[in-house]
């Protein structure tokens, strides 16, 4: 049985035999000393979480993550790049302004880059098939005019 007057012994390592210890001996780094007793003598948690809680940063289980709504001119990139296969004028100007609005808020609009790029690709492809038509309309029919009105002219009898 041990001795009821003599005190618990102690964490603190026994100094070497035969003289003092050396400066900081048996004390400990700042940070690694007793802890603080809680409220009720006990120390406090190292992790001040209840039992059953989420881990902080993460959404808890079995719970969706939390609404975050599409940035500005998202969807109306989308829209552009499908206009610009269906009328690619509209393409343009729809994908212009969701440029324009997804760059207010530093937004990468990819669709809405490829959407203006390729509703001016085919836009200026339209104006060129337009012209060339116009060009070969004008042509063929500008010769047919003088023809028929020399044919016309041979066949009364001018």
């Amino acid at each position: 049985m041990s001795d009821p007057y003599q005190p618990p012994p102690s964490d603190e390592p026994t100094p070497p035999s035969g003289g003092n210890p050396p400066p900081g001996y048996g004390q400990q780094p700042p940070g690694y000393g007793p802890q603080q007793p809680g409220p009720y003598g006990t120390p406090p948690p190292e992790n001040p979480q209840q039992p059953g809680q989420p881990q902080p940063g993460y959404p808890p289980a079995g719970y969706p993550p939390p609404y975050t709504p599409d940035p500005p001119g998202k969807v109306m990139g989308i829209v552009g790049f499908v206009l610009a296969f269906v009328f690619a004028p509209a393409g343009i100007v729809v994908s212009a302004l969701a440029l324009s609005d997804s760059k207010k808020v530093g937004y990468d609009n990819v669709l809405g880059k490829w959407g203006l790029w390729l509703s001016i690709i085919f836009t200026s492809i339209g104006v060129l098939l337009v012209i060339g038509y116009l060009v070969f309309f004008i042509a063929v029919f500008g010769t047919m005019g003088t023809e028929m009105t020399v044919s016309s002219g041979v066949l009364s009898g001018v």
